[in-house]
């Protein structure tokens, strides 16, 4: 039976304020048995992790700001390693594009959230928000706003500390940021806010910001003018940054051709982004016969409007996209960004950009690097780039022997048969550019995993 707490500190406090949960409610406990059945039902492969703990997952409501700086409630998911005797690192899990209320963590807080349970069950304190204004929180959701992304995920680090202690789960210093797609683009706003004005409160470890948009005011925008697959993110941007600047248009008919202005209706959370897409393109084909295998974003945008943005670099669509790029400072923790080559959602370049910022503006060459995760579309990208990230967390834990993060010892009689990497391809290690993970395959049928670090910093 679940059961709801709601924390008695609020009838003691004259007034609300920032990183507090304020109820909770255990939704699910699993075993170890029972997540062993997820790493098989889901084909997680055992070099992930080994399981070390049953973890519980809770549905919390937290406060946050949103743009006017009000004080809102948030929701999130929260995973916690049951009787982990030792102190548990924060993974905190950025996700991807979200629009329906039922598509973010604390909808799924059950067997098919392996990200979350797995990660516990290694020991991690898992932390997924599901942002502003979606799942249960208040409002709307700001998509791809990146100070209201950053203080969504700030504000539930902060107050996980102490709901873990009140657990009973010993908590410790550092913390992990990973997120894949508008995930991307949450951690990288997150690693910038941290860095810049929560070092205090905050020991970033490690991030791995993955296949996000992260230079919105130039490489995501050459997506307006080619066939996407998601014409529903276009409009999310429109409306959402609308809401925070109040400056892209007086009315949405400013903007939109006729038909599409009545898309905002759609953002409710109560439709999926599939949904959205079907009705874009139903309204492309039965107002302007485009096909969808012919559609672009900008098939929806007034041409005086396109015009006026694209002529002048102080319109307020460009000043907002400018104002959320995330490549504009220097990060100081160790930072993998991954993307795949091939990604027809969110194009390569944003890492090469971001990549090359930081670089350029000093950073560490050898602890910001750039992994190119192949010829995969933003899809295929995921579940790797996912593990990935994951795999490389786990050698930097302190003290990661006594939760069991199993790295083979290798005895001289085994002979290495192949070396591949974590898609399945054989590669030679050698030749490989830049810093990846990669499996080591010996005769005895024992793997190795190793960072094939050009730095040769591990």
């Amino acid at each position: 039976m679940k059961q709801t707490y709601t924390t008695l500190i609020f009838s003691l406090l004259t007034s609300l304020c920032y990183s507090q949960i304020i109820t909770y409610e255990l939704v699910q406990s699993w075993n170890v048995s029972e997540i062993q059945n997820i790493y098989s039902e889901n084909a997680i492969p055992d070099y992930a992790g080994d399981i070390n703990f049953g973890v519980k997952g809770y549905k919390v409501f937290y406060l946050t700001p949103n743009e006017k700086d009000s004080l809102v409630e948030a929701t999130a998911a929260i995973f916690l390693p049951e009787n982990n005797g030792f102190s548990s690192p924060i993974l905190s899990w950025q996700h991807g594009t979200a629009v329906s209320n039922m598509g973010v963590p604390s909808a799924q807080i059950d067997s098919q959230n392996s990200l979350g349970i797995i990660a516990a069950s290694h020991g991690y304190i898992t932390l997924m928000s599901d942002y502003l204004g979606l799942g249960e929180g208040e409002g709307d959701h700001n998509y791809c706003h990146s100070e209201t992304e950053a203080s969504a995920i700030i504000d539930l680090i902060l107050a996980s500390k102490d709901f873990a202690e009140s657990q009973g789960v010993g908590i410790g210093e550092q913390v992990f940021l990973m997120g894949y797609s508008q995930g991307g683009h949450v951690t990288m706003a997150a690693v910038k806010e941290i860095e810049q004005n929560y070092t205090n409160e905050i020991m970033l470890t490690a991030s791995c910001p993955m296949a996000g948009p992260y230079s919105m005011s130039i490489a995501q925008t050459t997506m307006l003018d080619v066939v996407y697959p998601n014409p529903g993110y276009f409009p999310y941007v429109i409306f959402s940054y609308q809401r925070v600047y109040g400056n892209l248009y007086d009315t949405p008919e400013d903007l939109f051709m006729p038909g599409f202005e009545s898309l905002f209706e759609l953002y409710d959370g109560n439709y999926s982004m599939g949904q959205i897409n079907d009705s874009i393109w139903a309204i492309a084909e039965n107002n302007y016969e485009i096909l969808p295998s012919d559609f672009r974003p900008l098939d929806m945008i007034r041409t005086d409007y396109y015009n006026a943005y694209l002529n002048n670099t102080e319109h307020p669509f460009h000043l907002a996209l400018v104002d959320n790029d995330l490549i504009d400072f220097t990060p100081q923790a160790p930072m993998q960004i991954m993307h795949c080559n091939a990604d027809d959602n969110v194009p390569y370049e944003n890492a090469t950009m971001a990549h090359n910022a930081f670089i350029e503006s000093g950073a560490n060459a050898e602890e910001i690097t750039l992994i190119d995760g192949g010829n995969f579309n933003h899809n295929d990208c995921a579940t790797f780039s996912v593990i990935s990230a994951k795999i490389w967390f786990d050698t930097m834990i302190n003290g990661y022997e006594s939760i069991g993060i199993n790295e083979t010892v290798i005895a001289p009689e085994k002979k290495l048969k192949y070396v591949m990497n974590l898609i399945g391809e054989i590669v030679n290690p050698e030749t490989i550019l830049g810093d990846l993970i990669l499996l080591y395959v010996y005769d005895d049928g024992s793997v190795e995993k190793k960072i094939n670090m050009t730095s040769n910093r591990y």
